[in-house]
Formats: C-alpha cells, structure tokens, sequence
C-alpha cells in the first residue's frame, strides 16, 4: 500500500518494476550455434565424471555363477567360476514344487568354486540374485503388515496381508527336530503376508579356502594373522540402518496361536530365535552367534524392501578379509527355492 500526493493511503501498489511486473527479461535464441554450444559445455563438465565413474566401475572385481536349473552350466557363469554337486544322486536344480524348502544337502546341495582373477579388499559382499521374480507386483506388494512388522497390537487381522486369519502347519521350536507325536494345527503367520512368506532359503556357507601358496583352510581353521574362522560369513551391516531402527521390532510376548518365522519349517533354519544363537553346522543360514533374531534379522530385512525390477540383487553376506588373486573360495549351497537366478560375489 502507498500514499497519493495528499498524503492519503492509496491501494495502488509500490511504483516499483517488481511490483508493477516490469522487471527486465531475458529469453535466449535458440539458434543452432547456441545449442550446439551448449551441450559441448555440458558434454564438457560431465566427461570427468564419467571418467570416475567409469575407472571406479573398472575396479570392482564381480563373479557369479548359476548353480540352479537343469542345466545350470548354460546359465551365467564368470571366469573362474564352477558348480559341482556332492554326489551322482545330489543337485542345486528343485525341478518340482515338492522339492522346495527340503534342506536336504544329500538331494539338494552342490558345491560352488570361485578361482579368483584378481585381489580381492575387504568388505567382499555375497548377494543372490533373483530372476523373473516380480516383487513389484501389486498384490505381492500390499500382502504385509507394516503394524505388525513394528510389534504393534493388532486390533483386527489386516484383510490384505495373506495369512492374517489361519494357516494349517506344524510348529518347531526353532532348530528342535519335529516330535513324533506333532499334529498339524491352525496358527496365525507372524509375520503376515506373502512377502514374509515367500523369504529366499537358500543356505551358503564358505566350506574351504585354497591360499595361492598351498595352504588349505576347512571350517575349523583361521584366517593368517587374525582368529577369524574361515567358515564365519559375516551377517550384519548389510540393511538399512533406518530400517531396523524403525521399521523391524520383535513382540516381547509370544503368542501360542502365532507361527512365528523361526518356528515356521520353511525358515527355522534361516530365521534365528534369539540374540546369540549359536550356529549349526550344515543345517543353518547363520554363521556365526547372531547379534538380531526374528523379524530383525538382516537378511530378512532385506528381503522386505521389495525390488522394483524382475531381475535383482540382495546381499547375503560380508567377508571381512582381503583375498588375493589365485585363491579358491568354496561355498556350499543347500538349495531350497525354487527358480533361482544365480549367486556371486
């Protein structure tokens, strides 16, 4: 608001160019020379970048391998990768629906070698990857309970989330082999959905080591210079830490009508059941005393951040020791999931 000449309030606005909308413009011409001038100036700032970016790409040292399938030698393999089964009868391929979720190391486990081409700097990450597996799907993605993955009362089962209401299976308590006299009963998954519950089990576990310089390392061993054991894959760091801080909680009271992940036979050996649980050899997916449990661990976690794509990576697990080159890195897999992709490093 201004003032007139007789000192009167007046509502016509400041005589200013930015209140009276004159501010001076400029609008280029987009004529040939200054377009082409224009991207060679930005081709120009972004091409040591790329270059960065392009010499960091160089240095990751990547191996994977395909050990599922009928045929997994037709499959993807890097050089200096190789599978081999642990007996004529045994293979990592689950052609039928009957065959998942076995963990049967005399069916269904296989032998996968890694010859290093190159060294090797620690942290070495372990992923799976997945094909044609669409976590993006729209039913898939809305089949979970994020109240219930937070430990938060549930006043009624969420209608969405699969499994909610009652499901008909056995309940072992954890790693405890089935008694005799176990009945199929009604429970409640906990947690719900078909994200929860279609969980990558699939089990690696680092069987050997070969040192360029002879020496061979078993699952007793350590590593020179430290007391790492050479078997010990480590399983933490590896999701985000917002989302275990906010997203994952443990409920404090079980409840006898719930099946929980680790007492679910699908996963009571990949899912822990308490802070330090101590590892069994052969027969579970934790390597060493675990530091989360339940919906907190971290591979869990993990497996909850659906991927938008088909095709994707997860990290399975972290080697904390530099390997150098020629050093044969043996993992033994114990196939329990159908239609896999591949597994590297």
């Amino acid at each position: 608001m201004s003032t007139n000449k007789d000192g009167e309030p007046s509502r016509r606005p400041d005589d200013t160019p930015f209140k009276q909308q004159k501010l001076k413009a400029w609008q280029p011409i987009l004529t040939p020379a200054w377009v082409i001038g224009t991207y060679f100036l930005v081709g120009l700032i972004f091409v040591p970048i790329g270059v960065v970016l392009y010499q960091q790409n160089l240095d990751v040292v990547e191996m994977a391998i395909q050990y599922d399938g009928l045929d997994s030698s037709s499959g993807l393999a890097t050089l200096g990768a190789s599978v081999q089964n642990l007996s004529p009868t045994s293979s990592c391929s689950l052609p039928n629906d009957s065959d998942g979720n076995s963990f049967n190391l005399t069916k269904h486990g296989c032998i996968v070698s890694f010859k290093l081409q190159e060294d090797m700097k620690a942290p070495i990450m372990v992923y799976y990857q997945l094909d044609n597996f669409y976590q993006n799907h729209r039913r898939y993605v809305q089949s979970r309970s994020d109240a219930q993955l937070r430990a938060q009362p549930l006043s009624s089962p969420p209608t969405t989330c699969d499994g909610a209401n009652e499901t008909t299976e056995f309940k072992y308590n954890s790693i405890d082999d089935l008694p005799a006299t176990a009945v199929r009963q009604k429970y409640k998954l906990n947690p719900c959905g078909l994200i929860a519950n279609s969980l990558f089990n699939d089990i690696f576990w680092v069987h050997s080591v070969s040192l360029p310089t002879g020496q061979y390392l078993n699952q007793t061993d350590v590593y020179a210079g430290n007391t790492t054991v050479v078997n010990l894959m480590d399983q933490s760091d590896l999701a985000w830490k917002s989302d275990l801080e906010t997203k994952f909680n443990n409920y404090d009271t079980l409840e006898d009508d719930n099946l929980y992940l680790w007492q679910n036979p699908k996963y009571r050996w990949i899912i822990p059941s308490k802070v330090g649980q101590e590892p069994i050899l052969n027969k579970t997916a934790w390597t060493k005393p675990t530091t989360h449990y339940g919906v907190e661990t971290e591979r869990f976690v993990l497996w909850m951040r659906t991927a938008g794509l088909p095709n994707f990576r997860k990290k399975y697990g972290r080697i904390n020791t530099d390997l150098p080159k020629g050093t044969v890195l043996r993992f033994l897999i114990s196939s329990s999931t159908l239609s896999i992709g591949s597994f590297g490093l």
